[in-house]
């Protein structure tokens, strides 16, 4: 199975659908936008990485004194349709200057190896880096991360976090990640957990016109703990800023078990060495 090819055709077949359900405040944006208001810059460049249908643009549009130059890339290009055709609209009723924005269809794993060092002043990704399915691709995406940001700049992320009610939940789809573990010798991560979703991706039966039950689609997922995000943004010689769990109001707090994300704020520190 091609996990990239599965990801992509999930989110083009879904995309009205997804962004739909994605139009609503997000918790985990505001304590990107506290960290992004943190910076001194007047104009500032940020990479958001899977970034669909453009969500996060809601609230940077809020901070109408910075002015941002946004770059969002994603590998579904009808989740980019949305967000290229919703931010014109509303660019075009507001007259807004203090917001541009690009938007790249391509692989974040393609795509960084085309920029020049030091592009950005933030890189973020919301529940994207997840997404990422082997450790050599996430190793390489950590260090061109921070080739990518200016010095002082800071790598933002959130990922789904291995709660009490993820176990619950997903039970079966552990199990199996553990078997897969067990039958590789280890060379499978248990974390590596394909999560189950309902699609009303077309089929035969939908092209007749016959009812249909949803099909399931399984995405990849990472589950990442607070151990291997540290240690991946050591090696890439990040300095760690905050590295924590948020539960579902996007606040701190230090049980794994309630948490419904991890928060990493990493920074490309001029006593750092890459």
């Amino acid at each position: 199975m091609d996990i990239k090819k599965n990801l992509q055709s999930f989110y083009d077949a879904e995309a009205k659908k997804y962004a739909s359900t994605r139009k609503k405040h997000r918790t985990d944006a505001d304590i990107v936008l506290e960290e992004i208001k943190k910076c001194w810059k007047k104009t500032i460049s940020i990479l958001e990485f899977g970034c669909g249908s453009g969500r996060l643009l809601e609230h940077l549009k809020t901070l109408k004194w910075i002015k941002i130059k946004y770059t969002g890339v994603d590998i579904s290009n009808e989740l980019l349709k949305i967000a290229k055709k919703e931010n014109s609209d509303q660019h075009k009723r507001s007259n807004a200057t203090s917001l541009s924005c690009t938007f790249v269809n391509d692989d974040i794993a393609n795509y960084v190896k085309t920029l020049k060092q030091e592009s950005f002043d933030f890189i973020i990704g919301i529940a994207s880096f997840q997404h990422v399915s082997t450790r050599k691709e996430r190793i390489s995406l950590m260090k061109n991360f921070y080739r990518l940001l200016s010095y002082e700049g800071k790598l933002i992320m959130t990922n789904r976090a291995l709660s009490l009610r993820f176990l619950q939940k997903h039970k079966i789809q552990i199990l199996r990640s553990l078997l897969e573990y067990l039958i590789s010798l280890g060379k499978r991560s248990t974390r590596d957990i394909m999560v189950p979703r309902s699609s009303q991706t077309n089929s035969k039966s939908s092209v007749l016109g016959a009812h249909h039950s949803p099909l399931k689609i399984f995405r990849f997922y990472h589950m990442f703990g607070l151990a291997e995000l540290k240690k991946l943004a050591d090696m890439s010689g990040f300095a760690i800023e905050k590295l924590t769990y948020l539960n579902q109001d996007g606040k701190e707090i230090l049980s794994r078990a309630q948490a419904s994300n991890s928060f990493l704020v990493a920074k490309k520190d001029v006593f750092t060495i890459s």
